[in-house]
């Protein structure tokens, strides 16, 4: 959901040749994004289907920022890169899975906002 909604902040902000990519900390390589999620993304207008990706110290290298969901995620990352960071400052942002499709449609619209206030300082600051 995060890769996303950030590259459709990218793209609709002048940053189409920005990359935005997910990857987690504990997932397992090809799991399928939930159809709670792809319903999420399509009522905001984002086409999108993937798998899962787990991050990697060659991921963490060559990112310029890594943007954690949650403490423990933070916690993962900083052993491959210093550039890791929380995306939401007020604490952890939940996992929905096992949720039903109006969990996923609230953190969409909680997501997206945190996103573009992160994207809207990390890209006047030149990052």
């Amino acid at each position: 959901m995060a890769e996303g909604l950030a590259q459709k902040w990218l793209n609709d902000n002048g940053f189409s040749d920005w990359l935005a990519v997910s990857a987690g900390v504990f997932a397992i390589k090809g799991s399928p994004t939930s159809d709670e999620t792809v319903k999420a993304l399509s009522s905001r207008g984002i086409e999108f289907m993937g798998t899962s990706t787990p991050f990697t110290q060659k991921m963490a290298t060559a990112a310029k920022i890594v943007i954690c969901m949650s403490r423990s995620h933070l916690a993962a990352a900083t052993r491959f890169t210093e550039n890791a960071v929380l995306l939401n400052p007020e604490g952890d942002i939940p996992d929905p899975v096992g949720q039903d499709q109006s969990v996923y449609d609230a953190l969409a619209a909680q997501m997206e906002k945190i996103i573009a206030t992160k994207l809207k300082a990390l890209t006047s600051e030149g990052a």
